[in-house]
């Protein structure tokens, strides 16, 4: 199947993970002549539980945040993807050749700031340290879908090794590029190089580098050393199982 099916559908997706820099390389992607990205970043289709009927599903909602002719290889940045592993099967019936980039960044970092999002919005009130401990057993709480949740998920969304692991099941490692957030941040143009390759498009043209998406101080201080060990010790093991699947490593990990 061709990389750009020529019908309509999508052939890659932004799939992960949140708090890791989606929204930088969305807006990198969408200065591309070749691609087209949705009118909107994360529209949410395959994680939908309840709007789309699985069993005989609708594609003209997704389809409708694009307008462009179809000789443009479409693409969508929906980051809980990688995370919300119902999602996996779902694009497996729709593109079984799709291609995923994932936007990764050191694990403690990521859960640290995608709790500092959820107390700015009101989304969670307990303190970091419990949220990561106890609070873990909300993921249980969802009746659609227990084991998963979209909000109190700190440590879950950063098991990549895991996640990346169960999407080989059903797709293969070549359709998957891993990038870390610290080099799209740094050195742009490189990590664009590695996206055209990918996508079989042109080269990218010369980007004047972004930072998007950046939280301002908060106030909430930050994270103590007793929880970046405690973060750091469950973190390790499925860093190494991503290691051995793409090479990618965190320096931080490393070091350790």
């Amino acid at each position: 199947m061709s990389l750009n099916p020529g019908d309509g559908r999508l052939g890659f997706l932004i799939a992960g993970a949140q708090k890791c820099g989606t929204t930088t390389l969305d807006a990198y992607l969408r200065s591309h002549p070749g691609l087209e990205m949705a009118g909107m970043k994360e529209v949410h289709f395959f994680d939908e539980e309840v709007a789309v009927d699985w069993r005989d599903p609708d594609y003209g909602p997704l389809h409708s945040h694009y307008s462009g002719g179809l000789e443009r290889l479409r693409g969508e940045a929906t980051p809980i993807t990688l995370y919300w592993t119902p999602a996996h099967w779902r694009i497996l019936r729709y593109n079984s050749d799709m291609r995923f980039i994932f936007m990764l960044r050191d694990p403690v970092e990521r859960a640290w700031s995608h709790w500092r999002m959820n107390i700015r919005r009101g989304l969670d009130h307990l303190p970091f340290a419990e949220a990561i401990r106890a609070g873990r057993l909300r993921v249980l709480e969802d009746p659609l879908q227990s084991g998963l949740a979209r909000h109190s998920s700190y440590i879950e969304r950063g098991l990549y090794g895991r996640q990346v692991a169960w999407l080989t099941t059903l797709f293969p490692l070549e359709n998957m590029l891993v990038l870390r957030q610290d080099d799209l941040a740094t050195r742009p143009d490189q990590v664009l190089e590695r996206v055209s390759g990918f996508l079989a498009v042109a080269p990218f043209a010369p980007v004047e580098p972004l930072r998007l998406n950046v939280a301002d101080d908060d106030g909430l201080g930050t994270m103590s050393e007793e929880d970046r060990d405690y973060l750091r010790t469950i973190f390790q093991p499925d860093l190494a199982r991503l290691k051995t699947l793409t090479g990618v490593a965190f320096d931080a990990f490393e070091e350790g």
